[in-house]
């Protein structure tokens, strides 16, 4: 992203506080910040499963793919990802991440409470004794990550009840038109659109589809409403719903 068409939309996200748009080098600065945050913070490593009890949101998009550059596991509370404060209390997770209210955790397990305004400074209220604030710390780390994983096919990225899921796993789970025409892939990058609804998890698998493509991915929240105005602003190709 910081070398093809770095300033290029990668992100967009719709929520009920405004239009966010990330470039491909500004979300790899937001996942490298991120990256740095596990490891200078939260002692991520290589192998380190992460508990991530957020929303589907740009910043957990970036937190993700951050997980996924330091090596860890991406933990997620169901089938498609969806939160609830109970992920907190998943026994094997090294690290949660969470953006709800009153979520503790027990040492030596660590916590980072996500604040998700979109221009937040900081946790909104008390923070849980011990965690760290994301949205107060994340900007004071670098925006290159020096140490990132070695990516291995057969390692799973993503664990979710009865299954862990690998990088192919998850480019299986999104079929793009074109994906495997590579004329269509060069001439045209898609734009998709999530509707409102969609779980992280398939969310996670869009993203990896749509940015192999170069493309970009549009995430509406809950409660925002699709028009037509924004699909033709957004130039959207294709549409996924819930």
């Amino acid at each position: 992203m910081r070398s093809l068409s770095p300033t290029s939309p990668r992100l967009v996200w719709h929520g009920r506080d405004g239009r966010i748009e990330l470039s491909g080098r500004v979300f790899d600065n937001w996942v490298a910040k991120s990256a740095n945050l596990l490891v200078d913070e939260l002692d991520a490593a290589d192998g380190t499963v992460v508990a991530v009890d957020l929303p589907v949101h740009w910043k957990s998009l970036a937190l993700v793919f951050a997980c996924w550059q330091v090596g860890a596991v991406v933990v997620l509370p169901d089938g498609d990802g969806v939160p609830g404060p109970s992920v907190g209390t998943s026994a094997d997770a090294d690290i949660v991440l969470t953006s709800w209210a009153g979520v503790e955790v027990d040492p030596p397990r660590l916590l980072a409470c996500v604040a998700l305004g979109s221009l937040a400074l900081r946790w909104d209220g008390p923070l849980p004794r011990g965690a760290v604030d994301f949205a107060a710390e994340v900007r004071s780390h670098g925006d290159v990550f020096l140490d990132a994983a070695d990516g291995r096919a057969s390692a799973p990225l993503v664990r979710a009840p009865g299954r862990e899921l690998t990088a192919v796993d998850l480019a299986g789970m999104v079929a793009l038109p074109g994906g495997h025409d590579q004329a269509a892939a060069v001439a045209e990058p898609p734009t998709l659109l999530l509707a409102p609804g969609v779980g992280l998890l398939r969310t996670l698998a869009a993203a990896a589809a749509v940015w192999e493509r170069d493309g970009a991915l549009v995430l509406v929240e809950e409660g925002v409403t699709v028009t037509d105005t924004m699909l033709s602003g957004e130039k959207v190709t294709d549409r996924m719903g819930a």
